[in-house]
């Protein structure tokens, strides 16, 4: 059975869950959406890579029989929604890893509305997405499948010896770093170290306890996760579906977290198990979270047990693969 895979990562060897599936009579042939020349390169409006990509793969869905095509992202899948209807494709199409950062637009949510309606699921890292996709697109809920976001435990630099250690946050979607800033700000003996983009903190004076690194590699990145007492996640939202991939790698690497509170993120962080939790924008209430979790041992190391714990049981690509097996089954029987 013949899998298409499309998506924007470049690296060759990405093979998504390939391995997982390799004693399964499944294959899997992959087409990436990243510019490919100075032509793809320049015209970045219309992002001519993913028109490309969408169409490449949903011709080779169509050309060799692909039982289904799988997309990675929003975009993606509205581009072989709309290209699927064009050119009448049999294939069942799998709208995987959907996400928005932000709802679009009236106009953009018209024209996602007409390739989302020939997508037959979609797969969502948080339950609460299902209810708004599905209302925002109309599209039924039935269509949506939710499966806890999975990967292996990141590479780090080698055991972390952590003897004073530092607060560490990372990542930059729906971030809510001015909220940190202040926090850090209040606690002058806490070292803070912040992997940021460059406009996260436009316009923000930087206290002295706090570090900060611009784009980073994922290694790096890591390591400045993997080497800190904790992590923080300060979101810009009590609804925003954000933050599931810096969790889940800060939870394999045994590092707990304070993150905003969040119908998002519901899924993953369950307060005083897992983690600690503030309401969004609460400087008073992040200083306070961040001054005990800094000085309480005992609390850290049990919640650190519990993420890792979760982590191991819920968030990883064995999941996904048995996710993306059972979806693929009922696809089947649905499509008969």
């Amino acid at each position: 059975m013949l899998i298409v895979c499309c998506s924007e990562i470049s690296d060759p060897n990405w093979r998504w869950i390939a391995d997982h599936l390799s004693e399964k009579d499944v294959r899997f042939e992959f087409i990436d959406c990243c510019p490919r020349n100075w032509v793809e390169r320049q015209f970045k409006f219309l992002n001519l890579a993913r028109l490309r990509g969408s169409l490449e793969a949903v011709l080779k869905a169509k050309g060799k029989n692909a039982a289904i095509l799988v997309s990675h992202g929003p975009t993606l899948a509205a581009w072989c929604g709309i290209f699927a209807r064009v050119i009448f494709l049999r294939s069942a199409l799998m709208a995987h890893s959907f996400n928005f950062v932000e709802l679009p637009n009236s106009l953009k949510t018209q024209i996602f509305s007409i390739g989302l309606s020939r997508v037959d699921r979609f797969v969502v890292f948080s339950k609460i997405e299902i209810t708004v996709y599905a209302l925002k697109f109309h599209i039924p809920e039935s269509r949506f499948s939710f499966v806890h976001w999975g990967v292996r435990r990141p590479a780090t630099g080698g055991a972390s010896s952590r003897p004073i250690g530092y607060v560490s946050a990372i990542g930059g979607n729906a971030r809510d770093y001015g909220t940190l800033i202040e926090a850090a700000r209040l606690l002058p003996d806490i070292p803070f170290v912040l992997v940021v983009r460059p406009s996260s903190l436009e316009g923000m004076v930087v206290p002295a306890n706090v570090t900060v690194h611009i784009n980073l590699s994922l290694e790096a990145t890591i390591n400045v996760l993997f080497e800190s007492r904790f992590m923080v996640l300060p979101l810009n939202s009590s609804e925003v579906p954000c933050g599931h991939v810096t969790i889940v790698a800060a939870m394999h690497l045994g590092r707990t977290m304070i993150v905003t509170a969040s119908t998002g993120i519901a899924d993953y962080v369950k307060d005083g198990e897992n983690a600690l939790t503030v309401p969004v924008a609460s400087t008073s209430d992040l200083v306070q979270a961040i001054a005990r979790l800094w000085l309480d041992d005992s609390l850290r190391q049990s919640l650190e047990k519990n993420s890792l714990r979760f982590a191991t049981a819920q968030c990883t690509e064995e999941n996904i693969a048995q996710h993306f097996l059972q979806q693929m089954a009922l696809l089947r029987m649905e499509r008969r």
